[in-house]
């Protein structure tokens, strides 16, 4: 039987101003971000629902394409104002291969989508990040198993798969100087593969 659960990472709060905005007030910033951009183009309307169709898209082709493992999906789209993430990486525990997948209306599944929706609808080309390691209890000796990492760009109306090279620059160098980021050991870097995607409304 397949099987996905969401397990967000427990959220620590700060008080007072510097509290790190909730899910709700981080949605609602991309969302305003998302209609920014749209009206540059000829039907804002027209372009945020189409935006957000790609988005669900993609994210049920990463579902489908990823496969058995535990994985932490994130997204970077780059803006004027510097390069937007969600709050924390989606948890999918996934133990099976799965046939179909639903999208929730809310919770991070949405941060993401949204994510995604602002990247085709500001025409930014914006990176997937998945890190999945294999759904084993950690061994006693090595402790658990390190991440390996896949990505995709976003671009131009598609997406298409980073190699384990280009993956790798991504990740270990300091966005805004360049400078290399400290290796961790235990992480490899692959080759993605082509999202299965399922076909568009119409």
């Amino acid at each position: 039987m397949s099987a996905i659960s969401n397990l967000p990472h427990p959220r620590t709060t700060f008080p007072g101003p510097a509290a790190v905005p909730d899910l709700t007030e981080r949605v609602d910033d991309l969302d305003a971000l998302i209609w920014a951009a749209a009206r540059a183009t000829d039907d804002p309307q027209l372009a945020v629902v189409r935006a957000r169709e790609v988005a669900e898209s993609v994210f049920i082709g990463l579902v489908l394409t990823i496969g058995s493992g535990a994985h932490r999906l994130n997204c970077s789209v780059p803006t004027p104002s510097g390069p937007v993430t969600a709050g924390e990486d989606l948890r999918l525990d996934i133990a099976t291969e799965i046939p179909a997948v639903g999208l929730p209306a809310s919770g991070a599944e949405r941060e993401l989508c949204e994510l995604f929706a602002l990247a085709h609808v500001s025409g930014a080309d914006a990176t997937l990040i998945l890190r999945s390691r294999p759904l084993l209890e950690p061994d006693a000796g090595s402790g658990a198993p390190g991440y390996v990492v896949r990505g995709w760009r976003m671009a131009g109306g598609t997406t298409a798969p980073i190699d384990a090279a280009g993956m790798f620059a991504f990740c270990c160098s300091e966005a805004s100087s360049g400078e290399p980021l400290p290796l961790d050991p235990s992480t490899r870097y692959v080759d993605a593969q082509a999202l299965v995607t399922p076909p568009g409304p119409g």
